[in-house]
């Protein structure tokens, strides 16, 4: 199950644009440009309309800023430097002028959005220490230096804006981050669900299966009867493998809709108990059921959890007890609690066995609902296996076998 389709980006959680807004955001370059335009024309209307009164030299800084804001966005921090020393040294920062804060605050509003608040903060100071140390010419020819400070509205401005819009980005992908790892936390347990669903599947049908054919072998010259009925028995537990494998594969394929309503069908489709025990009867473990309390509340979840369970432990003792000559499977529902032993009566355990995957999976189901499993060999020979989980309140009449 992928999960590529389904991951979000954090522009995902941004309100639709108007279509020009929309359009800018596509073409960043138009963007640049128009900041361009606007922050360095005053600049230029100033130069030239003080023609005679200011230096030629202002024309290459006023280029020079244009060229270092349409890189604004690749190296935020240099291009502040470089607005900051090239405003500094304008002809237009003289007394009587004003100085030129719209290239400026351009720059830092972009250093704003892209480093954290400490780090903006400290680019502005910075950039205006930078500013400072560019008027020192002015004092040492006794001319008074324009008056600059870290308390400028225009800046403070830009910072202010800036801090925010990356504030906004952040939390946007914090939020994408979150939902992201939440989809593959359920891509991931929806994938342990589907594997432990086909293991039980193919672990179980093909146990019997085995079986069974090792019967119809040992059988077929002396009760050739019994051998065509084993072999019938491996066409019709083979078939119904296919279709619960099939249902299961479903599962991957299918949409949203279709998913959830296989998954609401796919416990009411698994057979009764009984007819588990009759599978295992034939395959040469005989099982008796016994149930005592009230029925198995109508919950499709804890319903599949049972059988499933069942369905495991029986398929163990079939495939690992030594010699047994049947099992029992016990079913205790009370108000709130159904205990479910299995056990059977092979010959003692005289090693140590590892838990293995059906094991595992028997109280992965139980943990996944709250309840607990245990399994360990019977001291007089065989395997128990015994599994306790919540029920909440049930309802419905005894039934004593």
């Amino acid at each position: 199950m992928t999960t590529e389709g389904l991951r979000v980006e954090a522009d995902d959680f941004r309100r639709p644009a108007p279509r020009p807004l929309a359009w800018l955001r596509r073409h960043p370059t138009v963007v640049d440009a128009g900041v361009t335009v606007v922050a360095c024309a005053p600049h230029l209307m100033g130069m030239v309309y003080r023609h005679g009164e200011v230096g030629w030299w202002g024309y290459p800084l006023i280029a020079v800023t244009a060229i270092a804001l349409l890189l604004r966005r690749r190296r935020p921090f240099a291009v502040l430097m470089i607005v900051a020393v090239a405003c500094a040294l304008s002809p237009l920062v003289q007394p009587g002028f004003i100085f030129p804060m719209l290239p400026f605050s351009f720059a830092l509003f972009t250093v704003a959005t892209r480093q954290t608040a400490p780090r903006a903060v400290a680019g502005y100071a910075v950039a205006v220490l930078v500013t400072v140390l560019m008027t020192v010419p002015y004092s040492l020819n006794g001319l008074t230096p324009p008056l600059l400070s870290l308390t400028d509205p225009f800046s403070l401005l830009a910072l202010a804006a800036g801090i925010a819009v990356k504030s906004r980005r952040d939390r946007r992908e914090r939020l994408a981050d979150t939902v992201n790892r939440r989809i593959d936390h359920a891509a991931l347990a929806e994938r342990s669900r589907i594997a432990a669903e086909m293991h039980d599947v193919v672990a179980h049908s093909l146990t019997v299966i085995v079986s069974l054919a090792n019967g119809a072998t040992s059988s077929w010259r002396k009760h050739p009867e019994q051998a065509v009925a084993a072999v019938e028995r491996i066409g019709g537990i083979g078939r119904d493998a296919l279709d619960e494998m099939h249902r299961t594969l479903s599962l991957l394929r299918d949409s949203d809709e279709e998913l959830d309503e296989q998954l609401h069908r796919s416990g009411g489709n698994l057979p009764a108990l009984d007819e588990l025990a009759a599978r295992f009867d034939a395959a040469g473990l005989p099982v008796a059921v016994h149930r005592s309390g009230p029925d198995i509340p109508a919950d499709t979840a804890l319903r599949q959890a049972v059988y499933r369970i069942v369905q495991e432990s029986l398929t163990n003792s079939l495939r690992h007890a030594t010699n047994p000559t049947g099992a029992r499977v016990t079913l205790d529902t009370a108000e709130d609690t159904i205990v479910i032993t299995i056990e059977d009566d092979g010959e003692a355990v005289k090693k140590p066995i590892a838990p293995g995957y059906g094991l595992v999976g028997i109280r992965q189901r139980a943990a996944s609902l709250g309840g607990r499993a245990e399994s360990a060999p019977h001291e007089g020979g065989g395997w128990r296996v015994v599994v306790e989980l919540p029920a909440g309140a049930c309802r419905g009449g005894a039934n004593d076998d």
